[in-house]
This record gives structure tokens, C-alpha cells and sequence, in this order.
């Protein structure tokens, strides 16, 4: 499998962003991404700026629906309109268009002083017919950990990352329902803006571009190389995108890049995403980039944990099996990977 970087969920100057897309791109080629996607709010505006800028991969989709059940589409050609109370109607054109679409920020706590607390929360929790859901956003979750002025001066101009927890248990306990019934496609986002923000008498620049694509990225795996050719290298990483074939890291402090999580019945090899007929000879295997501390979870519930580079889990069960992997942080450990799940049928 092919690995190759990206961020997802931006916002340009084409909605509340402040770049343009080749700024936007140029940013992403000096942090080292392979693919950025665009989603602006309600509009493909940026959809004629689709390509190759500066070498990165360029694709745009668009931020559906204001008040609440914000909804990420990818791979459309048509602008979807606003059903804030109403998802399933975008679910459904969206669709009809072929295309991907994901929660935006399903989970929100909010900040007075960001916007007198104003969240964007997901509030129909039985549509049905959605590609996945956004387990991380860095914009949501920074701006939830402004409890104060002095809080917020510290999360902007020294350590953004401490309010980076993780993903909410709220969020992973969603996804671990929903992963009962079908596969739903967990990715990450950055939500970036790039903009001013007034924080009580102060203004701030948060969500700077450079900064935060080095941070809540989403690692797509895909089963060539991609080629150069835009339309091509588009549908791989949809598809691969569609299928599970990928897996959400926090890239700061320690790149992600070379984590893999397959299973094994010596026969043959499974991905993320995929279903896996039981045997007694299957066996989950991960590689990490560096010695750090796995958790398998299934359906659920922490089932096993393991230590170092190699990790091989054996004795399985049938069930839904999905990785947290945690790396050393000071004197503890930071959250870092979460994979895509695999399902022993």
C-alpha cells in the first residue's frame, strides 16, 4: 500500500477562509502534505482551482448547512443548498452526485468567548446513507479549551497543542455504534481559517495554515502509486477514502507516516475498512514509526494493548477492531494515531 498525507476540511477565501487556494496549497507542500481538500462553506467556487499546485494534490468539496449538522462533501460537481434541521436531505443529494460525505464536528462544548458560545453540534443521529464522521477537529477543540483571556493567549501564542486532547469519548463512543450496524469512515480535520478572532478586547490570528497541517492530518493508503494525472489520482484517493483506507494522526510532535494496521490468516492480507472471515490462524498486526503504546479496541472496549515498533494480536474473536496509539510525551503519552476499523466476520 501507498501512503500519502493530507489535510482535510479548509476553509479558503472563497468562503470565511483567509487564503487563497495556491497560498493554501503552497503552505501544504512546505509542511510536506501529498493532498489537501478544500471545503468551503456552501460553494464549489474553488472547484475551478482543482489540480496540482506547488505539487500537492488539490481537491475541492464544500461545507453544507449553518446552524448545526454540518456536513463535509466530497467528489460533487453540484452545490448542495442548506437543510440545517433537515440532513438527510443533504445526505441524499449528495448521494445522488456519487459523492463522499462526512459529520463535520460532531461534538461540540464551545467557548464564551468565542462567538458568546455558539456551537455547530450534529443533531440527527438516525440519517442514514453518510460516508463517515470527523472523530478530531483542531479548530472545534481549540477554540472549546478557551475557558479564559490568559487561557486563550497561552492556546494561540505558546502551546495551541494542549488543548488538543484527542478525540472526545463522546465522538468514539458514536462511532463505535455506528460501526455495529456498517462501515462509517473516521477522518480528521484541521477546520482551517487562517483568520483574526476577537477574544474579549483581544484579537488573535488562530488557525494559522502552516501550523496546523502539521497537525490532525489524515493518512490515506492506496493500493498504486499515484501518477501525476489529476483525475486519476483524485478517484484514489476517494476511493481509498470511501473504503476505510485510511487512518487520522496528530503529525507534530511525531510524524505518522509508516503506521500500518492489517490483518493476517496467512493467506492473505486485509486492510482497514475491510470485512475478515474468522480463522485460527488470524492474527492483527500494526507497525509503528517509533516504541510507543497501542491500544486495540473492540466493539468498543479496550480488548488488548501492546508496547514497541511490532505489535501482533492474536487469539481473536469476532468483532469490530480499531487501534489508538499513544506516543511519550514528557512524562506521559500523547494521543496520536487512531486507525480505521477491521471487521472478523
Amino acid at each position: 500500500m501507498y501512503e500519502y498525507v493530507g489535510n482535510i476540511h479548509i476553509h479558503s477565501h472563497y468562503s470565511d477562509g483567509s487564503g487563497s487556494i495556491n497560498q493554501i496549497a503552497e503552505a501544504a507542500q512546505q509542511v510536506g502534505l501529498d493532498f489537501i481538500i478544500v471545503t468551503d462553506h456552501f460553494t464549489l467556487a474553488g472547484k475551478k482551482e482543482e489540480g496540482y499546485h506547488h505539487g500537492v494534490l488539490v481537491l475541492v468539496g464544500m461545507e453544507i448547512n449553518a446552524e448545526c449538522n454540518h456536513y463535509l462533501a466530497l467528489n460533487i460537481d453540484e452545490e448542495v443548498p442548506n437543510h440545517d434541521h433537515h440532513p438527510q436531505a443533504v445526505i441524499d443529494q449528495v448521494r445522488e452526485q456519487g459523492g463522499l460525505g462526512f459529520f463535520a464536528h460532531p461534538v461540540e462544548k464551545g467557548s464564551r468567548l468565542y462567538k458568546r458560545g455558539r456551537i455547530y453540534p450534529w443533531t440527527d443521529w438516525n440519517v442514514t446513507g453518510f460516508t463517515g464522521l470527523e472523530i478530531w477537529n483542531y479548530l472545534s477543540q481549540w477554540r472549546d479549551g478557551v475557558t479564559s483571556l490568559k487561557k486563550a493567549l497561552k492556546l494561540t501564542l505558546v502551546n495551541p497543542h494542549q488543548a488538543l486532547v484527542g478525540p472526545y469519548p463522546e465522538v468514539l463512543k458514536r462511532w463505535d455504534r455506528m460501526l455495529k450496524k456498517r462501515l462509517v469512515v473516521a477522518i480528521g480535520g484541521s477546520d482551517a481559517h487562517a483568520v483574526t478572532v476577537k477574544l474579549g478586547l483581544t484579537r488573535l490570528v488562530i488557525d494559522d495554515y502552516s501550523m496546523v497541517f502539521r497537525c490532525i492530518n489524515t493518512h490515506v493508503l492506496t493500493p498504486a502509486p499515484l501518477s501525476g494525472n489529476f483525475l486519476s489520482d483524485e478517484q484514489e484517493i476517494y476511493h481509498s477514502l470511501s473504503r476505510g483506507r485510511c487512518f487520522v494522526a496528530y503529525d507534530y510532535f511525531q510524524p505518522a507516516r509508516g503506521f500500518r494496521f492489517y490483518a493476517e490468516d496467512g493467506r492473505e492480507q486485509y486492510q482497514m475498512g475491510d470485512v475478515v472471515p474468522w480463522s485460527q490462524r488470524l492474527a492483527l498486526h500494526s507497525k509503528t514509526p517509533s516504541d510507543v503504546l497501542v491500544h486495540l479496541i473492540r466493539d468498543g472496549s479496550l480488548c488488548a494493548t501492546s508496547s514497541g515498533r511490532g505489535h501482533v494480536f492474536i487469539d481473536l474473536i469476532p468483532g469490530i477492531y480499531r487501534l489508538e496509539v499513544f506516543h511519550p510525551y514528557r512524562r506521559g503519552v500523547r494521543p496520536w494515531i487512531f486507525s480505521n476499523p477491521i471487521r472478523v466476520k
